[in-house]
């Protein structure tokens, strides 16, 4: 009967490492998140996860001392990304709610039933707002976990996104010779595409354009601590076989927008290797572009493989049905301007206020660009937070390039490429829409941040470019 308070005050104590729990919880995220709204039990595992992780972090060591290094830019991006679906799903009384855009058709269908007098929230369906807010608790957390450590933990969530990359490549190589009952077929794909453990193949190019930059931070670190010799061709010739594997595992995704983005991380890639690369910044982009062109040529010459040939079949664009989802998304926006219809109801507003002339044979799931899907969640309010945490970001980033000091920077480059690569994806699709690249992402801003208290600058320190 004594045990147990023993118990309790031994764990107290637990030294539970921050990074031990980051690189867990990132781990978790890529491989078990890529499912998206479609896959709830999915998103819903990696949910518990977080509160698993967070548990052990509130319980182990000295709480006050970790979340003393939390810097104040952290909690304020968790409080921008936080505040706006909490506060849509506070209930607001009948004047309030029924004058609000766009309610007046719930309004008179209340009215029917004798329910218009109810207080309602600002978001049309809480339920779906209560998801979209909880589907921030993994990224969220790992935003603050990552703030918190220093250099070589840092590495380590990087040296997890390699891995986790070149892993998806290997099972997306099954997955192409699979047939339609294979297990490895997580999400119930049979396109001849290689998706990895995501269900989106646009999701799985933009990771392994990551991981294609993450290999080569760690490989630049492993040269640093001397684990591999500084010999240029010995580095050059690890860099080029990863970096080749990679962009193949791009090229096989069959993700345009992911193609297009090749010669952005094969830029960044390089800008980290500079110290090996006896090249200019023109010869590089020079390169860069070139390699893309290159990869484009070799898909129009190999067009007979099947596999191939879907890629190649991708950049017809005669039946691209976007730019009517964007219109129709557009409309949605100005109907609920500038309150929007809540978080995570994008998809039921846009049935209500689709137009007949457009209608589809199949239900669209997204607008196929953030931007506009968040402008008729949240409406102004929404693009107000983004714009101030792109404003935070872009501050920080600024400043971790600054401390690196002259050369590549390293972690500094590898955040703000991946954060550049999402962003521009999100332009004609819905990246940050997968809890796993949402959790990606958390992660990069966390490095561009260091931790607030005794803390050397974990960007700059160890490396010396």
């Amino acid at each position: 009967m004594q045990r147990k308070p023993q118990f309790a005050a031994n764990f107290a104590v637990w030294p539970v490492r921050a990074g031990v729990l980051a690189v867990t919880m990132l781990a978790f995220a890529l491989v078990v998140g890529g499912g998206g709204t479609p896959a709830p039990r999915a998103e819903l595992a990696v949910e518990c996860a977080a509160a698993l992780i967070a548990a052990l972090w509130l319980l182990s060591g000295s709480p006050a001392a970790t979340y003393q290094r939390i810097p104040r830019a952290a909690w304020l991006l968790v409080l921008l990304l936080a505040a706006i679906p909490i506060i849509q799903l506070i209930p607001l009384p009948p004047v309030l709610w029924q004058a609000l855009p766009g309610r007046a058709i719930e309004r008179e269908a209340l009215g029917l039933v004798g329910l218009e007098a109810t207080w309602r929230s600002w978001s049309v369906a809480p339920n779906r707002t209560l998801s979209a807010l909880l589907s921030l608790g993994p990224p969220l957390l790992l935003l603050l976990l990552t703030t918190t450590l220093e250099r070589q933990a840092r590495l380590r969530l990087v040296a997890t996104v390699a891995a986790i990359g070149l892993l998806s490549i290997v099972v997306g190589a099954f997955q192409l010779n699979a047939d339609d009952a294979s297990p490895l077929r997580f999400y119930g794909l049979t396109t001849p595409q290689l998706t990895g453990f995501q269900a989106n193949h646009n999701s799985t190019a933009d990771l392994l354009l990551i991981a294609m930059i993450a290999a080569t931070v760690v490989l630049r670190a492993a040269v640093e601590q001397r684990r591999l010799p500084g010999n240029r061709a010995v580095v050059l010739g690890i860099a080029g076989g990863v970096t080749v594997l990679f962009a193949i595992g791009v090229v096989l995704t069959a993700s345009r927008m992911g193609i297009i983005l090749l010669p952005l991380a094969l830029l960044a890639s390089g800008w980290i290797l500079r110290p090996w690369l006896p090249v200019s910044r023109k010869v590089l982009t020079g390169s860069a572009l070139g390699v893309g062109g290159l990869a484009v040529l070799g898909l129009l010459l190999a067009r007979d493989n099947a596999v191939i040939g879907a890629v190649v079949a991708r950049f017809d664009f005669s039946g691209e049905l976007r730019p009517q989802l964007w219109q129709d998304g557009l409309f949605v926006v100005r109907q609920h301007f500038p309150f929007g219809v809540g978080m995570g109801n994008f998809m039921p507003a846009l049935i209500a206020d689709e137009r007949l002339a457009a209608v589809r044979p199949f239900l669209p799931n997204r607008a196929h660009n953030d931007f506009i899907e968040l402008a008729a969640e949240a409406g102004l309010f929404g693009l107000m937070s983004l714009a101030a945490t792109a404003w935070l970001l872009g501050r920080a980033a600024w400043s971790a390039l600054r401390r690196s000091g002259q050369g590549a920077p390293g972690l500094a480059v590898f955040a703000a490429a991946a954060l550049l690569i999402l962003a521009l994806h999100s332009l004609v699709d819905y990246p940050l829409r997968s809890m796993s690249l949402a959790c990606l992402a958390a992660v990069c801003a966390g490095l561009f941040m260091v931790p607030k208290v005794s803390a050397p600058d974990p960007l700059a320190a160890g490396d010396k470019s």
